[in-house]
């Protein structure tokens, strides 16, 4: 499966494609429609009931078809990915967002810093499917997969940070599970320093869109998107989550979003 990266997008997430010549024209369709990537489901999931989590979606082919045509469009690939081997055929064919990468391994983690792949960890959806996937509709064969890449996580995290793999903010959070979405700082908080967490937000999460430069630093003439936060997130990640709690100041684009400072 493709799926839409285009602003404002609706209905369908993407579409499901066999072979290389329609992988590149679904490709080229959604990049014509204003996509600013591609994402491609190229390993199993755990939402999902039919395909195990080691299930390869593409063939390498089809991976560098995509990739070829995001390449031409001056843009990249993201690919869902959990095992190992997913993850290490993927970017060898030139996928540079890495999504999830629970079962990574330490060589193909340095193949990935080598190839200069960013990987984009969720492991607050894990947990949030674990607590309430079931009361949100999730079949049993579903929640069942969940501790196959949730167990993982942390040490997915060392494993990457270990060898010097960049990585951004990510929740990948389903409907309801919205609200934990912060809580992501916490969970990377338990392996990783605290600074490193937020630079995946702001500086890393910059080299991953490419926009380096625009956003992700408090600098001049950059996007003014700013957050002042009650405390300090270096000493309590926690400060970062409640939706806000913590926040009297929310600034996108020099516009106040939220202001309850009294000045």
């Amino acid at each position: 499966m493709i799926r839409t990266t285009r602003p404002g997008a609706r209905g369908a997430l993407g579409r499901v494609v066999d072979g290389v010549d329609a992988c590149r024209q679904a490709a080229r369709d959604e990049l014509r429609q204003g996509a600013t990537f591609l994402k491609i489901m190229a390993n199993g999931g755990v939402a999902s009931p039919t395909d195990p989590i080691a299930f390869l979606g593409f063939s390498k082919d089809e991976i560098r078809a995509v990739v070829e045509e995001a390449h031409n469009a001056r843009t990249y690939v993201a690919a869902h990915l959990y095992t190992d081997e997913a993850i290490a055929r993927a970017v060898e064919c030139g996928v540079r967002s890495v999504e999830h990468a629970n079962l990574i391994e330490n060589r193909t983690a340095k193949l990935m810093r080598e190839r200069g792949a960013i990987a984009c960890p969720t492991l607050v959806t894990f947990e949030a499917l674990k607590n309430e996937g079931a009361s949100l509709g999730l079949l049993p064969v579903s929640v069942a997969k969940i501790d196959d890449v949730r167990l993982r996580g942390l040490e997915s995290l060392e494993i990457m940070r270990s060898a010097g793999v960049t990585m951004a903010f990510g929740t990948d959070l389903l409907a309801e599970m919205h609200r934990h979405q912060s809580e992501e700082f916490v969970i990377r908080g338990r392996v990783l320093p605290a600074i490193e967490v937020i630079r995946t937000t702001t500086v890393n999460a910059a080299t991953l869109l490419r926009m380096e430069g625009q956003i992700g630093i408090v600098a001049p003439d950059v996007f003014a998107d700013l957050i002042v936060v009650n405390g300090d997130p270096l000493a309590d990640l926690s400060l970062l989550t409640h939706q806000g709690l913590h926040l009297p100041v929310v600034m996108q684009n020099g516009e106040f979003v939220k202001n309850e400072l009294d000045v």
